[in-house]
């Protein structure tokens, strides 16, 4: 099994409305010519009201239930979903594409999205919920309303409202000063997480990572461990054995063809590498995989 990018917004249908690069969809069977499992490189808003939404992603699964909130950003691999048949939410979908020229917002959300990459979903209290369901009512009817020579503006400060409440959600509930992500160490933790996810698959030396940064193995790992907790070697351990995991349960390749693609000297490197990190070796975690 092998796993596509989805790194555009398909054309429109008769239920989603596209706004540029904005989708405001009613179920995830709408994003068109998706063919899980999918890595996606769009940001991804899901908001559950009623029923329940399971979904698989990474190699993890999570149930939505009433007032979840959920936020996939881009890297993650979208693998299954199955909606209750009381299912009732939203999905927003937004192309990293959209914020590049005209919303700064991005730079601020990311990195939250990054710091919790692997626990992206919250439970809103009933106040909060209402606010979500409020903004993206009215993103809907903007995005369906043939609207005026300046409704693409209208459209875009409103996925800037949504965005900035989004944040300030996220901040709150995990009590993450959000004007901390702008100093100095978190900009270069900010930098270095995504220097690790570009290239993870090739590197994992601390000093690689340093050399990009234009800083010290020293300083990089002192910064990294103040502001997460996490030592920088760590990081880069947990993004490899999530591509490894990925490669072994999503695609056919052999455990020496995923050990060449993630660039270790051989095989048993590689299943020493693995074992020690996860407790069982890669073939015991695909033949796990394989039987659930």
């Amino acid at each position: 099994m092998s796993i596509t990018t989805i790194d555009h917004i398909p054309p429109s249908s008769e239920i989603a409305a596209y706004i540029d690069d904005i989708a405001v969809i009613d179920s995830l069977d709408d994003i068109k010519g998706m063919k899980l499992p999918a890595k996606i490189d769009f940001i991804l808003s899901i908001l559950c009201e009623d029923g329940s939404l399971s979904i698989d992603y990474d190699s993890t699964s999570r149930q939505l239930t009433g007032r979840m909130l959920m936020i996939l950003k881009p890297g993650h691999v979208l693998r299954s979903y199955k909606a209750s048949e009381n299912f009732k939410g939203h999905f927003i979908v937004v192309s990293t594409k959209f914020f590049g020229d005209s919303i700064s917002t991005f730079s601020k959300m990311l990195p939250c999205f990054t710091l919790f990459r692997d626990n992206p979903v919250i439970t809103l209290s009933a106040e909060d919920a209402a606010s979500q369901i409020e903004l993206r009512a009215l993103l809907r009817r903007k995005a369906y309303s043939a609207g005026h020579q300046y409704r693409d503006k209208v459209i875009r400060s409103v996925i800037e409202a949504m965005f900035y409440e989004t944040l300030g959600l996220y901040s709150s509930y995990h009590s993450i000063d959000a004007a901390a992500m702008t100093r100095r160490r978190d900009a270069l933790f900010y930098k270095f997480l995504q220097e690790v996810e570009a290239n993870c698959t090739k590197e994992r030396s601390v000093a690689y990572y340093a050399g990009k940064l234009c800083v010290s193995p020293k300083h990089l790992s002192a910064t990294v461990k103040d502001a997460s907790g996490r030592t920088a070697g760590e990081w880069i351990d947990s993004y490899v054995i999530l591509e490894a995991k990925l490669l072994l349960q999503n695609t056919g390749l052999t455990i020496q063809e995923v050990s060449t693609k993630l660039n270790f000297p051989n095989q048993s490197f590689f299943g020493k590498y693995f074992k020690h990190l996860t407790g069982m070796s890669p073939r015991a975690f695909r033949a796990g995989a394989s039987a659930t």
